[in-house]
């Protein structure tokens, strides 16, 4: 069986394992951030997107073509942010 020591410390020493916890606190919550990376937009498909405007897949397609909406191409698939596809909905009610 462990046995359990306990010491007795000064102020000093309990305000540094605070800021220590907190440190590890906010590391944590840096390394969640690089697990699901909020700088990174999610990147859907053109299928998706389509579904997301309410219109066709060869609409979105045409759309991509005569430049009037952003996209990633990755390879050979092409992708749209959430901010491709918000501002193209966002031009189309001016």
């Amino acid at each position: 069986m462990e046995k359990t020591t306990y010491i007795k410390t000064e102020d000093n020493t309990a305000n540094l394992a605070e800021l220590l916890l907190l440190g590890i606190k906010d590391l944590d919550a840096k390394v969640s951030a690089l697990s699901n990376p909020e700088g990174l937009a999610k990147l859907y498909t053109e299928d998706k997107a389509a579904e997301m405007l309410g219109i066709s897949k060869s609409s979105v397609i045409t759309l991509r073509k005569e430049h009037k909406i952003h996209y990633r191409q990755i390879g050979n698939s092409i992708r749209y942010s959430l901010a491709d596809i918000i501002e193209y909905e966002e031009k189309c009610r001016k």
